[in-house]
């Protein structure tokens, strides 16, 4: 039997915002006396939490906890304002590596409820960023479909790790069951996003299988999964270990992914596996 073809996306792994958090983390290990520490997980990949905890840098999951003195790490995903200013309170320093794609979206939000609109998060209610984006409307915002009784001016703003597509859904939906005196949209799904799900879809489109590499917690890589499983056969791991040799019976064209939080080694690591349980060839990147 011929040895298939593997395919890996040009896209995936780390984005702008993650390099950027991740730099700024590594930074402060180096550079800081006293505890470091990140607020949550700095970025949806445990791998690399694990690695900045051998670095010195813990996890923190409650903010008032944090002792007087140390170093603090705003994660990529950004806080609700109200930790930023308990943060401030407590005499910590503050490293803010908030993506500044969210902060534009964070933004967009504030402006929008200080000019009166009542904004619309599309988003998971349970993520970090859309819980940081909620606390920016001060009262006056929600998450997709509520819209409380009496808004005439609505602003819509999206996770920035959606699905394209069901923001447009979710838009459409809301204009069609509720009549409001203006309605103003802003795209901040991420573009690097948006391009990494596109892409997806065409390697789905060319493959028999495809492999999706993150964070079991990472709202990134299971969206690019559900991508992929509307065209092919897909599977979301986190590391090379997780692969099953089954999975690739009678596969001509393979393709792998990965979620903007999985960094360069998990992938090449994934990508070494492939070939060696198919002894398929690498057509792209790898």
């Amino acid at each position: 039997m011929q040895a298939p073809l593997i395919k890996v996306a040009e896209k995936a792994g780390f984005c702008f915002g993650v390099k950027r958090a991740v730099r700024m983390a590594y930074d402060a290990a180096s550079s800081c006396s006293g505890p470091v520490y990140t607020l949550g997980p700095l970025i949806h990949n445990p791998q690399v939490v694990e690695r900045l905890k051998g670095m010195g840098i813990d996890v923190c999951d409650n903010y008032e906890e944090l002792p007087p003195g140390a170093t603090v790490i705003i994660r990529s995903h950004g806080v609700p304002l109200e930790v930023l200013e308990f943060l401030r309170s407590r005499g910590v320093r503050i490293i803010d590596a908030t993506c500044p794609f969210v902060k534009k979206a964070q933004d967009i939000v504030a402006t929008l409820t200080n000019s009166e609109y009542h904004v619309v998060i599309v988003g998971d209610g349970n993520h970090p960023e859309v819980k940081a984006l909620l606390s920016y409307g001060k009262g006056r915002a929600s998450i997709f479909p509520h819209v409380p009784d009496g808004v005439l001016k609505l602003g819509v703003v999206s996770q920035t790790t959606q699905l394209l597509e069901k923001f447009i859904e979710c838009i459409k939906w809301l204009i069609g069951h509720r009549e409001f005196q203006e309605v103003r949209i802003y795209n901040t799904v991420c573009q690097s996003t948006a391009e990494r799900q596109k892409e997806c879809k065409r390697l789905a489109q060319e493959a028999d299988l495809v492999i999706v590499v993150g964070g079991r917690n990472s709202a990134g890589a299971k969206k690019l999964w559900v991508v992929a499983s509307e065209e092919v056969e897909a599977y979301h791991i986190e590391v090379a270990e997780e692969l099953n040799p089954s999975w690739f019976l009678g596969k001509r064209v393979i393709g792998i992914t990965a979620g903007a939080s999985t960094p360069e080694w998990i992938i090449s690591e994934v990508v070494e596996e492939v070939k060696r349980i198919t002894g398929g060839k690498v057509d792209g990147r790898g």
